[in-house]
């Protein structure tokens, strides 16, 4: 069995990142691994990037998927093939610092009752990015609902006030806070998650029913649900370049998708009533938000009536 097996997806045509992000941990890791891509865009076998990028590591393990599948789906397919004691699940669009890798495993050898750790994460400008967050509250995602929610942005004069004055701290409320030393937590943010193999053989692999966002707040209650501690190692430490939902700048499918995966949630983990009131605040907010947009842009105006459809009628598949 290898130590450690590390899973990245590539999603589109341009291998730029990947590159950075193979060329920092060969630079940075000293432990013995295994890499695993996952290509995610259909691309042949024999298509000139990938087989440069094979000239470049011909160690590289590979899974090409001919049909675009999501974020959990995606790094499951490495849980699965890989035969190693740990497996990081890294996003493309990083560049690792020195030792990344190395403190994750050292921190895992030394706590055997972890069963993930996450990375401290910046922004290219050298300033902290969110890596931690809570358990999703209702209070919480009907604020995400709104809308209104980009008033504390990370990069938000709000959010910037509320770290200066202290009361981020007071709030309590872990991604308003700046994360600067090691601790156990709810959530890793999905840009670096480093999961001990014992750990998804008992708590299960990440849940496929939404494409994307959402999968580490359903996964990490799991594991810890399993008896498995969730910890930020802030000595780890990777520069992330996308935003994503940094910016909460949520439009067409990935709006539809992220409010999806918000009920998701709740209707596995949180009792009836809190579903009804999520599906509440989502048709709500989103007929609101359609309307407002209709004059300005029908698409717009259209992915916010689509996303109220989910509110109503959405269901979690029947499980086996």
């Amino acid at each position: 069995m290898d130590k450690l097996a590390i899973s990245f997806i590539i999603s589109g045509p341009d291998f730029a990142y990947i590159k950075e992000a193979l060329r920092s941990l060969k630079a940075t890791t000293q432990t013995p691994h295994r890499i695993y891509v996952v290509v995610n865009n259909g691309m042949a076998p024999n298509d000139p990037a990938l087989l440069a990028l094979l000239d470049d590591y011909p160690d590289l393990g590979y899974i090409i998927n001919q049909d675009r599948m999501g974020f959990a789906a995606n790094h499951n397919q490495v849980m699965v093939a890989a035969d190693a004691e740990y497996v990081a699940l890294l996003n493309d669009d990083i560049i690792l610092h020195e030792g990344a890798m190395d403190k994750l495993v050292a921190y895992m050898d030394a706590h055997p009752d972890v069963g993930l750790t996450g990375s401290q994460q910046y922004n290219p400008d050298g300033t902290h990015q969110v890596a931690v967050y809570d358990d999703p509250s209702l209070f919480r995602m009907i604020y995400k609902i709104s809308g209104f929610a980009k008033l504390t942005t990370e990069q938000s004069l709000t959010r910037r006030v509320l770290q200066r004055t202290g009361l981020a701290n007071i709030l309590g409320v872990e991604s308003l806070k700046l994360q600067t030393q090691t601790h156990e937590v709810d959530i890793i943010k999905g840009v670096v998650m480093f999961v001990r193999r014992t750990t998804y053989e008992q708590a299960g692999m990440m849940d496929e029913t939404t494409p994307i966002y959402g999968e580490e707040a359903e996964w990490h209650l799991r594991i810890r649900k399993a008896g498995w501690k969730v910890v930020f190692v802030a000595e780890s430490k990777v520069t992330h370049f996308g935003q994503g939902q940094a910016t909460l700048n949520l439009k067409g499918r990935i709006l539809v998708e992220d409010r999806r995966s918000i009920l998701n949630y709740f209707i596995k983990h949180r009792p009836r009533w809190q579903v009804w009131v999520i599906r509440a605040a989502i048709v709500t907010s989103h007929t609101f938000w359609g309307v407002v947009w209709f004059p300005f842009s029908r698409s717009r105006s259209q992915t916010h009536f689509q996303t109220v459809n989910v509110g109503l009628r959405w269901q979690r598949p029947t499980e086996d």
